[in-house]
């Protein structure tokens, strides 16, 4: 058998075994807290991160026409979605550099940087005037507050998903790691279900008028709770050579399959939950209160199915048969499911459609979130999961909205989406396919 495939050793059972958060007391003892507690403190921060970028999808249309005024409301909206992506412009270089600062002085410090930041750009977009108000200075802030943002989230997933893999148990990290995308769910679900609260209790003009703003003040008030417990994250005892990058060719290759691992199911993941709403409202002409409960049902699915399908994976493997089959049964699907929105036009058919590209779209991720990190040895993980994800999303997930709409604005063909995303999907399921199984095997490093 071959040395990364033997149990792991007794020194990394005791690590994993301690790992866990510090208790805080005069004698400075420490026990390993419970895995949900864990699993709360490295999530919390993607958790406020798609909040954000829920809301403001939500909302695209209002912050449009009140930050970005034009003739054309079409034209607004993209403005709206464009400042959206640019956000992801700075996740690149927050990705190299939080990246490299959580695999050198450690996971902890990185986490809590990562959630302050994130934290004071919801509170810039929930506090800043518009455009009426105070001119060109009021786009400028919104772009300001997403590019502090971008920076912050570039940082935060391979911090939070080497969190979750080095710390708990060996036999359950897929389940661990899988609540990084679970925990997309349970914002977006979050989210979409306090955009959809606001419509119904708001009239049109209180929501336009101030009501949008209460989600992303509402984000602020997540950031001293993830502080704090990020705070009492125990760091593992640091090894010999945790300061030394071996960056071996397998680590550079696996850097690039990441990118396009991500790629199909980012595109995949903000066309279904973040964009399909406003796919329904100005295409297929569903009532904007109906349409909010699409995202609902769409993020409820990713909450409940991912952390199933992570479990499995422990048991299964990682690659195949989930992450592979899954990603087929998605590319498969994609086309009919949109034929069969854009004919059956009715909340319970374009549900149903949704329900079933999103069962494939989580079967193909959530154990991949596993998969990806696990290639990687520790000294170098957070760094290169953290950049390879930012560029990733940043070129490909971040401007699928925009792309979206700009494919249906020029082609006229409101199918387009479908054909994008289908072609994403297929060189992620590509990508996915050449990366080695590490299910059941220790970590590297």
């Amino acid at each position: 058998m071959k040395p990364h495939a033997q149990e792991p050793s007794q020194e990394y059972d005791a690590q994993t075994r301690t790992a866990g958060f510090v208790e805080p007391s005069g004698s400075g003892r420490s026990r390993a807290a419970s895995a949900p507690k864990i699993v709360v403190a490295a999530v919390i921060g993607n958790l406020l991160e798609f909040f954000d970028f829920t809301v403001y999808s939500y909302f695209a249309l209002t912050i449009g026409k009140l930050f970005f005024p034009a003739q054309n409301a079409v034209t607004s909206t993209l403005l709206s979605f464009a400042v959206f992506a640019v956000g992801f412009l700075m996740r690149p270089l927050g990705g190299i550099v939080i990246g490299r600062y959580a695999d050198r002085a450690g996971r902890r410090p990185a986490l809590t940087l990562t959630i302050a930041l994130m934290a004071l750009g919801a509170a810039i977009i929930g506090c800043a005037p518009t455009y009426a108000q105070i001119g060109i200075a009021a786009p400028v802030l919104i772009v300001v507050a997403r590019l502090t943002q971008g920076f912050a989230q570039g940082g935060e997933f391979g911090a939070a998903t080497a969190t979750l893999l080095e710390t708990g148990d060996d036999r359950s990290r897929g389940f661990r790691a899988s609540w990084q995308l679970a925990s997309q769910g349970a914002a977006a679900l979050l989210g979409s279900g306090t955009a959809a609260l606001l419509s119904f209790l708001l009239d049109d003009a209180q929501l336009h008028s101030w009501g949008w703003r209460i989600p992303f003040l509402m984000g602020t008030l997540i950031a001293p709770v993830g502080i704090y417990l990020r705070r009492h994250i125990a760091e593992e005892p640091s090894s010999a050579d945790a300061g030394v990058r071996h960056w071996r060719a397998v680590d550079v290759r696996n850097w690039f399959l990441v990118i396009f691992a991500i790629m199909g199911m980012s595109v995949a993941s903000y066309l279904l939950m973040y964009y399909l709403p406003t796919y329904c409202i100005q295409y297929l002409k569903l009532p904007a209160k109906l349409s909010m409960l699409v995202g609902v049902g769409a993020s409820l699915t990713s909450l409940v199915m991912c952390p199933l399908y992570g479990a499995w994976s422990d048991r299964l493997g990682r690659r195949k048969p989930l992450t592979v089959i899954g990603r087929i049964a998605l590319l498969v699907l994609i086309y009919p499911a949109f034929w069969g929105m854009n004919h059956f036009t009715t909340l319970p058919a374009v549900l149903a459609m949704m329900f079933v590209l999103m069962l494939c779209y989580t079967m193909g991720s959530a154990p991949a979130y596993a998969l990806m990190p696990e290639s990687f040895p520790k000294a170098i993980r957070a760094g290169f999961m953290s950049s390879a994800y930012a560029i990733s999303v940043s070129l490909f997930g971040g401007t699928s909205q925009l792309v979206a709409g700009w494919l249906i604005r020029v082609s006229g063909n409101v199918m387009a989406p479908a054909w994008y995303m289908m072609i994403c999907v297929v060189i992620s399921l590509i990508a996915v396919s050449l990366f080695e199984e590490t299910g059941g095997k220790a970590l590297k490093g």
